[in-house]
């Protein structure tokens, strides 16, 4: 019998490095932070814009929304989000719009993870940079 591995870790849903990469290049921990919280909480704005961009078949506003999502999920350390966006925007690019509207699915699954962990990946991303902040290397 196989067990149930539970539920994705922490890691799975943010990389920790991209955030840590992003406070280092901020010289600080509380823009980074802030950012995640933004990012975490323009999810469902964003997922509605590619969803009306790709219903609409609208080139411009699908890959607007798309390059916007996968950019700031890349920098927040979002990888399968980020991967869904780029696997998203290589159909559009190639005017796959079916196949665009029947991946979105799985990139709405992976921006819901995002927004269900909000708070424990603000809490970990705020212990990990704070801490690492006040190690002495």
């Amino acid at each position: 019998m196989s067990e149930d591995p539970g539920p994705a870790p922490q890691a799975m849903i943010l990389e920790p490095c991209r955030l840590q990469a992003l406070a280092d290049e901020l010289g600080d921990s509380t823009p980074a932070l802030r950012f995640l919280s933004t990012y975490l909480s323009m999810l469902p704005e964003r997922i509605l814009s590619i969803s009306s961009g790709l219903c609409e078949h609208d080139v411009n506003a699908s890959m607007d929304a798309i390059l916007s999502l996968k950019i700031s999920s890349a920098m927040v350390g979002a990888l399968d989000t980020e991967d869904q966006c780029r696997a998203i925007e290589r159909m559009i690019r190639e005017d796959h719009f079916d196949s665009a509207v029947q991946a979105f699915p799985a990139l709405q699954n992976s921006t819901d993870r995002c927004l269900a962990a909000g708070p424990q990946l603000l809490g970990k991303a705020r212990e990990a940079l704070c801490s690492r902040s006040r190690s002495p290397f």
